[in-house]
């Protein structure tokens, strides 16, 4: 009876903290971080508590840990040790949806294990933050 008892016991310990573990990750979301369109990614697990349904723009300035820096003209002068050079490079954002992607013939795809990046065609001011959103920063070669 007593080792029922602990097997029943360990298994609702188990699932408990599958639980608790599902339910911690529903506030974060990923951004990813490439030195070069071949490079690797760097991803920062961020928290969006604050920022669900609120701009990536507004995410970025918010979030101090990144380091972002941002220009209300057009984008992101630097963050998480991307930096733009203005006459050699300028860091890309690309998005995971669909259908905020550039259509310019040209226009950059890339696929990281299980997610597909597009070059976002809107600025960061109208890249919304969600859970089920996911966000790459790639300094491009001019």
């Amino acid at each position: 009876m007593k080792k029922k008892c602990l097997i029943v016991v360990m298994l609702l310990v188990v699932i408990m903290t599958a639980t608790m573990l599902t339910a911690c990750n529903t506030n974060k979301m990923s951004l990813g971080f490439m030195e070069s369109v071949d490079g690797n990614v760097e991803y920062v697990k961020v928290d969006i508590t604050d920022y669900e349904g609120k701009s990536l723009k507004e995410l970025l300035q918010g979030e101090k840990s990144l380091g972002a820096v941002v220009d209300d003209d057009w984008g992101v002068l630097e963050i998480k040790g991307l930096k733009v050079d203005q006459t050699k490079n300028w860091i890309c954002t690309f998005t995971s949806d669909e259908s905020k992607k550039s259509t310019y013939d040209g226009a950059k795809t890339i696929c990281k294990g299980d997610v597909t990046y597009y070059e976002s065609g809107v600025g960061i001011a109208d890249l919304i933050v969600s859970k089920d959103a996911k966000y790459l920063f790639v300094l491009i070669e001019i």
